[in-house]
Protein backbone atom coordinates (compact mmCIF):
# COMPACT_ATOMS: atom_id res chain seq x y z
CA UNK A 1 0.00 0.00 0.00
CA UNK A 2 2.90 2.35 0.77
CA UNK A 3 4.51 1.69 -2.62
CA UNK A 4 1.16 2.14 -4.35
CA UNK A 5 0.69 5.53 -2.72
CA UNK A 6 4.24 6.64 -3.48
CA UNK A 7 4.09 5.51 -7.11
CA UNK A 8 1.11 7.77 -7.83
CA UNK A 9 2.44 10.66 -5.77
CA UNK A 10 5.28 13.13 -6.34
CA UNK A 11 8.09 10.73 -5.44
CA UNK A 12 8.91 9.39 -8.96
CA UNK A 13 9.07 12.93 -10.36
CA UNK A 14 11.30 14.12 -7.51
CA UNK A 15 13.54 11.08 -7.96
CA UNK A 16 13.84 11.77 -11.68
CA UNK A 17 15.10 15.26 -10.86
CA UNK A 18 17.54 13.91 -8.28
CA UNK A 19 18.84 11.21 -10.64
CA UNK A 20 19.73 13.85 -13.24
CA UNK A 21 21.63 15.99 -10.71
CA UNK A 22 23.33 13.38 -8.56
CA UNK A 23 26.93 12.22 -8.98
CA UNK A 24 27.30 10.17 -5.79
CA UNK A 25 27.02 6.54 -6.89
CA UNK A 26 25.84 5.03 -3.59
CA UNK A 27 22.96 7.51 -3.48
CA UNK A 28 22.27 7.23 -7.22
CA UNK A 29 21.89 3.45 -6.91
CA UNK A 30 19.26 3.87 -4.20
CA UNK A 31 17.42 6.58 -6.11
CA UNK A 32 17.24 4.44 -9.25
CA UNK A 33 16.08 1.41 -7.26
CA UNK A 34 13.23 3.32 -5.62
CA UNK A 35 12.31 5.03 -8.91
CA UNK A 36 12.04 1.64 -10.66
CA UNK A 37 10.08 0.11 -7.77
CA UNK A 38 7.58 2.97 -7.93
CA UNK A 39 7.06 2.63 -11.68
CA UNK A 40 6.93 -1.15 -11.84
CA UNK A 41 4.26 -1.43 -9.16
CA UNK A 42 1.10 -2.46 -11.08
CA UNK A 43 -0.59 0.94 -10.93
CA UNK A 44 -1.74 3.30 -13.65
CA UNK A 45 0.72 6.18 -13.79
CA UNK A 46 -0.94 9.58 -13.19
CA UNK A 47 -1.36 11.69 -16.32
CA UNK A 48 0.88 14.52 -15.08
CA UNK A 49 3.75 12.05 -14.59
CA UNK A 50 3.83 11.52 -18.37
CA UNK A 51 4.46 15.25 -18.79
CA UNK A 52 7.10 15.50 -16.07
CA UNK A 53 9.01 12.29 -16.87
CA UNK A 54 9.58 13.83 -20.27
CA UNK A 55 11.87 13.66 -23.28
CA UNK A 56 14.60 15.62 -21.49
CA UNK A 57 14.70 13.07 -18.67
CA UNK A 58 14.70 10.16 -21.11
CA UNK A 59 17.45 11.81 -23.18
CA UNK A 60 19.53 12.28 -20.05
CA UNK A 61 19.27 8.57 -19.25
CA UNK A 62 20.07 7.48 -22.81
CA UNK A 63 23.03 9.85 -23.16
CA UNK A 64 24.49 8.58 -19.87
CA UNK A 65 24.00 4.95 -20.95
CA UNK A 66 25.96 5.56 -24.16
CA UNK A 67 28.61 7.86 -22.65
CA UNK A 68 32.20 7.00 -21.81
CA UNK A 69 32.80 5.74 -18.28
CA UNK A 70 32.45 8.59 -15.78
CA UNK A 71 35.07 9.33 -13.07
CA UNK A 72 32.41 9.13 -10.37
CA UNK A 73 31.30 5.72 -11.71
CA UNK A 74 34.49 3.61 -11.70
CA UNK A 75 32.54 0.34 -11.79
CA UNK A 76 30.49 1.52 -14.79
CA UNK A 77 27.16 0.87 -13.07
CA UNK A 78 25.24 3.69 -14.75
CA UNK A 79 24.33 1.85 -18.00
CA UNK A 80 22.57 -0.93 -16.10
CA UNK A 81 20.96 1.40 -13.55
CA UNK A 82 19.62 3.80 -16.17
CA UNK A 83 18.51 1.00 -18.49
CA UNK A 84 16.29 -0.25 -15.66
CA UNK A 85 14.86 3.26 -15.31
CA UNK A 86 14.11 3.32 -19.07
CA UNK A 87 12.48 -0.11 -18.92
CA UNK A 88 10.37 0.82 -15.90
CA UNK A 89 9.09 3.99 -17.54
CA UNK A 90 8.46 2.31 -20.90
CA UNK A 91 6.11 -0.22 -19.26
CA UNK A 92 3.50 2.54 -18.99
CA UNK A 93 3.36 3.37 -22.70
CA UNK A 94 0.70 1.18 -24.28
CA UNK A 95 0.39 3.10 -27.56
CA UNK A 96 3.56 3.01 -29.64
CA UNK A 97 2.64 6.25 -31.43
CA UNK A 98 2.75 8.18 -28.15
CA UNK A 99 5.69 6.31 -26.64
CA UNK A 100 8.17 8.99 -25.55
CA UNK A 101 10.95 6.45 -24.96
CA UNK A 102 10.74 5.17 -28.53
CA UNK A 103 10.25 8.66 -29.94
CA UNK A 104 13.45 9.86 -28.27
CA UNK A 105 15.30 6.78 -29.52
CA UNK A 106 14.08 7.47 -33.07
CA UNK A 107 15.91 10.78 -33.00
CA UNK A 108 19.25 9.19 -32.08
CA UNK A 109 21.74 7.93 -34.63
CA UNK A 110 22.82 5.06 -32.41
CA UNK A 111 22.10 3.37 -29.08
CA UNK A 112 24.78 0.69 -29.14
CA UNK A 113 25.13 0.09 -25.41
CA UNK A 114 21.38 0.03 -24.84
CA UNK A 115 20.64 -2.31 -27.76
CA UNK A 116 23.44 -4.75 -26.93
CA UNK A 117 22.67 -4.81 -23.20
CA UNK A 118 18.99 -5.28 -23.93
CA UNK A 119 19.70 -8.18 -26.29
CA UNK A 120 21.93 -9.91 -23.74
CA UNK A 121 19.22 -9.65 -21.07
CA UNK A 122 16.60 -10.89 -23.53
CA UNK A 123 18.77 -13.87 -24.50
CA UNK A 124 19.25 -14.75 -20.82
CA UNK A 125 15.52 -14.30 -20.10
CA UNK A 126 16.38 -11.70 -17.47
CA UNK A 127 13.45 -9.64 -16.28
CA UNK A 128 15.16 -6.45 -15.10
CA UNK A 129 11.89 -4.98 -13.79
CA UNK A 130 10.79 -7.82 -11.52
CA UNK A 131 10.46 -5.69 -8.39
CA UNK A 132 7.04 -7.23 -7.60
CA UNK A 133 5.45 -10.57 -8.58
CA UNK A 134 2.94 -8.72 -10.77
CA UNK A 135 5.51 -6.48 -12.48
CA UNK A 136 5.53 -6.58 -16.28
CA UNK A 137 8.68 -7.83 -18.00
CA UNK A 138 10.25 -4.55 -19.13
CA UNK A 139 12.87 -6.23 -21.34
CA UNK A 140 10.28 -8.07 -23.41
CA UNK A 141 8.11 -4.96 -23.60
CA UNK A 142 10.89 -2.71 -24.90
CA UNK A 143 12.07 -5.34 -27.39
CA UNK A 144 8.57 -5.52 -28.86
CA UNK A 145 8.28 -1.73 -28.93
CA UNK A 146 11.66 -1.16 -30.58
CA UNK A 147 11.03 -3.72 -33.31
CA UNK A 148 7.54 -2.32 -33.76
CA UNK A 149 8.94 0.37 -36.06
CA UNK A 150 11.74 0.40 -38.67
CA UNK A 151 12.92 3.70 -37.18
CA UNK A 152 13.90 2.08 -33.88
CA UNK A 153 14.62 -1.42 -35.19
CA UNK A 154 17.52 0.07 -37.16
CA UNK A 155 19.29 0.79 -33.86
CA UNK A 156 20.23 -2.91 -33.81
CA UNK A 157 23.20 -4.00 -35.91
CA UNK A 158 22.60 -6.70 -38.54
CA UNK A 159 24.64 -9.25 -36.59
CA UNK A 160 22.53 -8.53 -33.50
CA UNK A 161 19.38 -9.11 -35.52
CA UNK A 162 20.77 -12.45 -36.73
CA UNK A 163 21.51 -13.50 -33.16
CA UNK A 164 18.00 -12.44 -32.12
CA UNK A 165 16.43 -14.56 -34.88
CA UNK A 166 18.28 -17.60 -33.56
CA UNK A 167 17.21 -16.79 -29.99
CA UNK A 168 13.58 -16.47 -31.06
CA UNK A 169 13.75 -19.71 -33.02
CA UNK A 170 15.12 -21.53 -29.97
CA UNK A 171 12.53 -20.03 -27.63
CA UNK A 172 9.63 -20.99 -29.89
CA UNK A 173 10.93 -24.57 -29.99
CA UNK A 174 11.33 -24.65 -26.20
CA UNK A 175 7.73 -23.57 -25.57
CA UNK A 176 5.04 -26.20 -25.85
CA UNK A 177 1.40 -26.06 -26.85
CA UNK A 178 -0.66 -23.57 -24.88
CA UNK A 179 2.35 -21.62 -23.60
CA UNK A 180 1.54 -17.91 -24.03
CA UNK A 181 5.26 -17.16 -24.25
CA UNK A 182 5.36 -19.02 -27.54
CA UNK A 183 2.88 -16.55 -29.05
CA UNK A 184 4.94 -13.63 -27.76
CA UNK A 185 8.12 -14.96 -29.37
CA UNK A 186 6.33 -15.53 -32.68
CA UNK A 187 4.86 -12.03 -32.53
CA UNK A 188 8.33 -10.56 -31.98
CA UNK A 189 9.71 -12.72 -34.80
CA UNK A 190 7.07 -11.22 -37.10
CA UNK A 191 8.16 -7.68 -36.12
CA UNK A 192 11.85 -8.45 -36.66
CA UNK A 193 11.24 -9.82 -40.17
CA UNK A 194 8.85 -6.96 -41.01
CA UNK A 195 10.81 -3.99 -39.68
CA UNK A 196 14.45 -4.87 -40.35
CA UNK A 197 16.20 -5.39 -43.67
CA UNK A 198 15.62 -9.12 -43.41
CA UNK A 199 15.46 -9.63 -47.16
CA UNK A 200 19.12 -8.60 -47.38
CA UNK A 201 20.31 -11.69 -45.51
CA UNK A 202 17.29 -13.99 -44.83
CA UNK A 203 19.18 -15.45 -41.88
CA UNK A 204 17.79 -18.75 -40.53
CA UNK A 205 15.03 -18.63 -43.16
CA UNK A 206 14.85 -22.39 -43.66
CA UNK A 207 14.71 -23.16 -39.93
CA UNK A 208 12.15 -20.42 -39.22
CA UNK A 209 9.89 -21.46 -42.09
CA UNK A 210 9.80 -25.14 -41.11
CA UNK A 211 9.24 -24.33 -37.44
CA UNK A 212 6.30 -22.03 -38.20
CA UNK A 213 4.92 -24.59 -40.67
CA UNK A 214 5.11 -27.24 -37.96
CA UNK A 215 3.32 -25.05 -35.41
CA UNK A 216 0.63 -24.04 -37.91
CA UNK A 217 -0.15 -27.70 -38.63
CA UNK A 218 -0.23 -28.94 -35.03
CA UNK A 219 -3.16 -31.10 -34.04
CA UNK A 220 -3.85 -29.38 -30.74
CA UNK A 221 -6.18 -26.99 -28.94
CA UNK A 222 -3.59 -24.21 -29.08
CA UNK A 223 -5.47 -22.26 -31.72
CA UNK A 224 -3.69 -19.01 -30.88
CA UNK A 225 -0.23 -20.38 -31.69
CA UNK A 226 -1.44 -22.11 -34.83
CA UNK A 227 -3.18 -18.96 -36.02
CA UNK A 228 -0.16 -16.76 -35.31
CA UNK A 229 2.21 -19.11 -37.16
CA UNK A 230 -0.13 -19.25 -40.16
CA UNK A 231 -0.49 -15.46 -40.19
CA UNK A 232 3.29 -14.92 -40.23
CA UNK A 233 3.75 -17.41 -43.07
CA UNK A 234 1.06 -15.68 -45.14
CA UNK A 235 2.49 -12.25 -44.40
CA UNK A 236 6.13 -13.05 -45.11
CA UNK A 237 6.27 -15.01 -48.35
CA UNK A 238 10.05 -14.53 -48.36
CA UNK A 239 10.31 -17.25 -45.71
CA UNK A 240 8.94 -19.87 -48.11
CA UNK A 241 11.01 -18.93 -51.16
Amino acid sequence: AVVSTQSTGRLPVQLASDIQANKVMSLLEQQCKVFCACLTYPNVMPRNHYDQLDELFISHLLTAIEAEEQPYDPENLIPNLFLKCILSLNIHYKDLRNNKVCNVLKSRSHATVLSETLLVSFNRAENLTSYFPESEDGVRKLMEDLFGSPDTAELFFTNDVKVLLEVLHRNIIDRGEGDTDRVYFMRLLDLVVANTEYEDHTHYKYEIYHLLKQVSEEESDDRESMSEASRILRKHQILAT
